[in-house]
């Protein structure tokens, strides 16, 4: 009686420690999905960083053009181009917003902005600076 005890205790695995072969399967499964999604995690992260840091260079970039161009003498209307170090073009806008707010016989108000050529995307930098009474 003890020896069908001891065989019938082996087949059911009862006095058996480990997993199966579909546990360590399925285990392995779950570990690759967890690693293919931190993989894309990562990924994002980096195109995130990279275009963030391209925009701050193009930002500085473009505050280089307006302080040179203000170190070029007085304001004046009117538009100029130019190309970022990576190439990218630029235009800078120089317009006397008097006319537009309405205002009469003040010192002008200069909007200056710095763009890319696409007229859909967002100013690269625009500040207002006045003017020295005429």
């Amino acid at each position: 009686m003890r020896a069908r005890r001891r065989r019938a205790s082996r087949r059911d695995g009862a006095g058996e420690a480990g997993f199966t072969t579909i546990e360590v399967l399925v285990a392995f499964g779950i570990a690759a999905a967890a690693t293919v999604m931190a993989f894309q995690i990562a990924g994002t992260a980096a195109g995130a960083v990279r275009r963030l840091d391209a925009r701050r260079v193009a930002a500085d970039e473009a505050e280089g053009v307006v302080l040179r161009r203000l170190a070029d003498g007085p304001l004046r209307p009117g538009l100029a181009q130019g190309a970022f170090s990576d190439g990218s073009p630029w235009t800078l806008s120089i317009v006397d917003l008097r006319p537009v707010l309405g205002l009469g016989r003040v010192p002008p108000l200069w909007q200056i902005r710095v763009s890319r050529p696409d007229p859909a995307a967002a100013p690269v930098y625009t500040t207002l600076i006045p003017g020295k009474a005429e």
